[in-house]
């Protein structure tokens, strides 16, 4: 292999190292990663009012514990007049479908309803249930 071929080699390999590198940098240290970051804390907060359902003492709390790292803003914790829900689910007051989408993802409660009430204090209501540890365990 002749001298000038290997010099042409040499560059091509530190031109490619270069472009690597570069990529690499622009990716992870200038972008700061954020191909990989959570888009979900991008978004605005979503409002709910908090309320336990199931009667057990200081629940809405606790959940309200486990929603803390959740993009939510709990507006309201409160208490329903009767212990009677077994099962949590989502109000869905006043927010967009994508945001109860968005409110589902998060939390793992699947079970909604429609309430539409355009004075509600927050787009949408979690009433607690009886069943709250499968999504607090999560």
């Amino acid at each position: 292999m002749s001298r000038s071929t290997r010099i042409i080699l040499i560059v091509i390999a530190t031109l490619v190292l270069l472009s690597i590198g570069g990529a690499l940098y622009y990716k992870y240290i200038y972008k700061g990663g954020s191909d990989n970051a959570d888009p979900e804390h991008t978004l605005p907060a979503i409002k709910i009012i908090l309320t336990n359902g199931c009667g057990f003492e200081g629940l809405a709390k606790e959940f309200a514990d486990y929603l803390a790292d959740k993009n939510v803003d709990i507006v309201m914790m409160t208490n329903t007049r009767k212990p009677i829900y077994n099962k949590t689910l989502i109000i869905n007051r006043k927010g967009s479908p994508e945001d109860l989408q968005r409110l589902q993802r998060m939390t793992g409660i699947e079970r909604f309803t429609e309430a539409r009430n355009e004075n509600a204090l927050a787009e949408f209501e979690i009433i607690i249930g009886k069943d709250y540890e499968e999504y607090t365990k999560k």
